[in-house]
């Protein structure tokens, strides 16, 4: 509610009485024994007995409170903070009279409505609405109602881009905090076109970094309610949204979108905002979309973002002049990522504008010397194995700041986690709880929550032991330095813990639970995978000499209608698509066997040239500056007309010979 929409609704409605002066007639000034807003009180009081059929009576009294808080500003000899200021300038009354003071002093019966409302709205399951009623601790009447004069139509379209962009997934699966959602969205309106409403931005940039405040627990609380789909009245509110990844293959020789699939939507098509090129996307492997190969990551594209849309599905890239990458678990492949995870190893790709301070904070990090190398991309660079693993330096480099040392900020956790150290081996055992186990010297790090007590200490409990502990929660604490015996540990605090085992070596003794499975074996091996401890005859793992060595293989994760392997001097081989073997089929899910071409490349192939149901593609197979140039004779039809089918297909200048070499074979043989 504000002025703007208040006379809308006087226009389209007829309304003759002004909300304000409606809301003054049901005010009880007759009887100073009765509360305030009593005649309201009881119409509620009524609404409940009647089981809170229709909408709650207190509304407008509600409305009234919103339209205050729009009128917050520093004016009319009032700060921008004084809400109550402008709460009893609604009613005409004057600043320190006995009337002001007892509307001051009744709006906790109206912050009780708001409590009323937000606990309706929760019990209809959303057929009102979700409930966006926030506040905070230090002014929890006054913040009901602002929460609600914060966030405009604009700003919800605005948020549900930035929900997506940043990868949150409907309902926020993975509980990401209301402080760690501000971080994230303080980078993300430092983008063009991705401002907020001025009141919202100016809420943001005045927001602590500690603490629950009002705009955190209200952005949380959005992205908690966000279904996936972007804020649109005139689509009816139904296309999903998902924000594109960058990709760096090949060891950084090649850049890919990466797009991940949406729940129900297999197979969509999406189009370059503005009429551009349109791309069919189907999911495969690694619950991602597959289809945006040929949609080649430009210099533009990465400093001014792209857009692609269709009916159902908007993908967006959002400008970035550094990028952040990970490890993707599934493509194996470096995937960009939101935040930095202390003791992993990362990749940056920083435009040059950029790089001499990228290059200046990785090097404060201390540890392994960054190694840089040259980006797919005009005017960018890439650093490879960038990591924090001296606790000390790490803060110093956050604490210096900059205007690109948001990639180095961690996540702001609300649970305990583990990472890094010395592993020995994983743990296979379902539900056994156990996060790993540990070489003994070389436990994990501790990565603790953010501490909400004043003094800034964390408590955690390690083996029933409890202490307190002035962390920063942006460094991991190396348990490694407390002296552990063998065996199992429980670490963490009150509320989240993980469970983790120590062990001197690989040695007879084996962490519980490992090597115990295998095939048990007489003639043969059993094809059920069962308990092998103390049989003699079971197959537990294999000995590889260092003689074998394994072929080079070319992997495309989708459905291939045809492909062939080219060399150079005008050799063609069929590269087929291979059936999952029959030991793999038999042993996992049908929808774990993901439609792919595997095929092994034989010594002297370069290309691999492949069409799926749409289109031709065409990959090179080893780096670009290792591929001699064509050298096929006259009579290589095959091979030429292969050349042709993809040869709009890729801009590599090689490439580009190699379509000059074969449309010169093929019109000889139309001469």
């Amino acid at each position: 509610m504000d002025d703007e929409i208040e006379r809308d609704l006087v226009t389209d409605h007829g309304i003759e009485t002004p909300l304000t002066q409606a809301v003054a007639g049901e005010l009880n000034w007759s009887d100073p024994d009765r509360p305030l807003f009593d005649r309201i009180q009881r119409e509620c009081e009524l609404w409940v007995q009647r089981g809170s059929r229709g909408l709650p009576p207190s509304l407008p009294v509600l409305a009234l409170s919103v339209l205050a808080a729009t009128r917050m500003a520093s004016s009319d000899g009032m700060w921008k903070t004084n809400f109550y200021g402008r709460w009893i300038q609604l009613f005409g009354e004057e600043p320190g009279s006995y009337r002001a003071n007892k509307l001051k002093h009744a709006f906790q019966d109206v912050a009780v409505m708001w409590e009323e409302l937000d606990t309706w709205l929760e019990e209809t399951g959303g057929l009102y609405g979700a409930s966006t009623v926030s506040t905070d601790e230090l002014y929890w009447k006054i913040g009901y109602p602002i929460s609600q004069a914060l966030v405009r139509g604009s700003d919800r379209q605005v948020l549900t881009r930035f929900f997506a962009a940043t990868r949150l997934g409907p309902h926020n699966p993975n509980e990401v905090s209301g402080r760690e959602l501000l971080r994230r969205l303080r980078v993300w309106t430092a983008g063009r076109d991705r401002r907020l409403s001025p009141r919202l931005m100016e809420e943001l940039a005045g927001a602590a970094d500690t603490g629950e405040t009002l705009i955190a627990s209200l952005v949380k609380r959005l992205a908690d309610d966000w279904d996936g789909t972007l804020h649109e009245p005139e689509r009816e509110h139904r296309r999903r949204a998902v924000g594109l990844r960058l990709m760096v293959a090949d060891r950084g020789r090649r850049l890919e979108w990466l797009a991940e699939a949406c729940e129900g939507i297999g197979e969509t098509r999406v189009a370059v905002q503005g009429g551009g090129r349109a791309f069919t996307l189907y999911q495969e492997y690694g619950d991602v979309y597959g289809g945006l190969e040929s949609l080649h990551p430009s210099p533009q594209q990465l400093a001014h973002g792209i857009r692609l849309e269709g009916d159902d599905l908007v993908l967006e890239w959002a400008p970035q002049d550094v990028v952040l990458l990970r490890m993707h678990p599934h493509l194996g492949e470096w995937v960009s990522t939101e935040y930095f995870e202390p003791g992993e190893q990362h990749w940056i790709l920083a435009a040059d504008s950029a790089v001499a301070e990228v290059r200046s904070m990785v090097n404060a990090l201390g540890g392994r010397t960054v190694r840089e190398a040259a980006s797919p991309a005009a005017g960018w660079k890439l650093f490879k194995g960038v990591r924090a693993v001296n606790g000390g330096a790490f803060a110093r480099t956050l604490d210096r700041g900059g205007d690109h040392a948001h990639v180095l900020q961690p996540q702001i956790r609300h649970r305990a986690a583990l990472s890094g150290g010395l592993r020995i081996a994983s743990e296979y055992r379902a539900g056994a709880g156990v996060a790993g186990h540990f070489l003994r010297g070389g436990a994990p790090d501790l990565l603790l929550p953010v501490s909400d007590s004043a003094d800034g200490r964390v408590e955690v409990v390690l083996d029933g032991r409890t202490e307190k502990l002035r962390a920063d929660p942006r460094v991991p604490f190396p348990l490694c330095l407390v002296p552990l015996e063998e065996g199992e540990h429980q670490v963490g605090t009150a509320h989240s813990s993980q469970v983790f085992t120590l062990h001197d070596g690989l040695h007879e003794g084996l962490p519980p639970g490992t090597a115990t499975l295998g095939y048990p074996c007489a003639s043969t091996a059993r094809p059920q995978l069962s308990e092998a401890e103390g049989l003699e005859a079971a197959i537990r793992g294999a000995d590889a000499p260092d003689s074998i060595a394994l072929p080079r293989t070319v992997l495309v994760r989708s459905p291939v209608l045809e492909a062939v392997l080219l060399n150079p001097f005008g050799g063609v081989r069929e590269a087929r698509q291979q059936p999952a073997p029959a030991w793999m089929a038999s042993r996992l899910p049908e929808d774990a066997l993901g439609p792919c071409l595997e095929a092994e490349v034989p010594e002297g192939f370069v290309w691999l040239v492949y069409r799926k149901s749409t289109r031709w593609s065409v990959r090179a197979l080893v780096a670009a500056a290792d591929i001699p140039p064509p050298a096929p004779s006259d009579g290589d039809y095959a091979w030429a007309y292969a050349v042709l089918s993809a040869a709009q297909c890729c801009k590599i200048p090689i490439w580009l010979d190699y379509a000059a070499a074969a449309e010169a074979i093929a019109g000889r043989r139309g001469a």
